[in-house]
């Protein structure tokens, strides 16, 4: 058996960043053995990660990534059980890795389980679950291509947007990074038009209509009401015809037309992910 000293539990906590006396404890199970007792020690998370999977993960972080060529990019949500761990540097490098790894899949929507099962990941996760201690959950992901990709995650990390651009903008402006946070503030049901669902537009027109003949508006301008009552409807619901939010740059300016002063003809891809949401 060999001795265990205080130097060789004090170089394993630095390599793991665990508590001394589990680090103590994985090289006494593993005669003083470094890499059989930090795998050891990985053995050991893993299990204490199954027992602890059923536990509420109500907080966490959205991960984005976004490839060398601003063309190919990934959004994730993780979540954890605390509002600490969730703004943690090793949760979000975490959260990151699984964007970049779904970027890479392929898959316009990449299973969580085959994120999860990548052995350098699965690594990393067990990892920073043995150093926080939290149940941890990847629970969505969704790839994005285009032309042009802008991110934005708000500064708690609990929101986010990736969206693609059919076109690299033409403009000093940040006109990707602001179209994210304009997306991220109104939650557009769709990019255009005809993103929107029929029966959705049917209820609107119908509402309105059985409104205006309730008020007893005359025959000839209930269906104009109607339109009306529609156009409404996207403009304030489909991104290309909302007003930017930014105001101070884009007084009173719909998307479509911020975007083709750019040089920009269409949001080709857009993904809004919330934490728990």
């Amino acid at each position: 058996m060999a001795t265990i000293t205080a130097q060789m539990v004090k170089d394993l906590r630095a390599k793991t960043d665990l508590p001394m006396m589990e680090c103590k404890q994985a090289l006494t199970e593993n005669d003083g053995n470094v890499e059989a007792a930090t795998e050891w020690l990985r053995k050991k998370h893993k299990g204490k990660l199954a027992e602890r999977a059923d536990r509420a993960t109500g907080e966490g972080r959205i991960g984005v990534y976004i490839d060398e060529s601003g063309k190919v990019g990934a959004i994730v949500e993780l979540q954890c059980e605390t509002t600490p761990v969730g703004k943690n540097e090793l949760f979000v490098d975490l959260a990151n890795a699984f964007a970049k790894k779904a970027a890479e899949s392929g898959e316009a929507s990449p299973s969580v389980e085959s994120l999860r099962k990548d052995p350098a990941l699965d690594q990393q996760f067990t990892d920073v679950y043995g150093k926080l201690r939290e149940t941890m959950n990847l629970t969505k992901a969704q790839r994005v291509t285009g032309e042009f990709l802008a991110s934005y995650v708000h500064h708690d990390g609990k929101s986010g947007v990736l969206l693609a651009l059919d076109a690299t903008p033409k403009s000093d402006k940040n006109i990707g990074g602001d179209l994210c946070m304009h997306a991220l503030f109104t939650k557009p049901l769709a990019i255009n038009r005809e993103g929107v669902s029929a029966e959705a537009v049917a209820r609107i027109r119908s509402d309105a209509i059985e409104m205006a003949k309730a008020e007893g508006k005359p025959d000839q301008i209930v269906e104009k009401i109607a339109e009306g009552k529609v156009n409404a409807f996207y403009g304030e619901r489909v991104l290309m015809e909302q007003l930017h939010v930014k105001t101070d740059d884009y007084p009173k300016t719909k998307i479509c037309d911020v975007l083709k002063q750019a040089g920009v003809t269409a949001v080709t891809g857009l993904a809004i992910f919330k934490v728990g949401d």
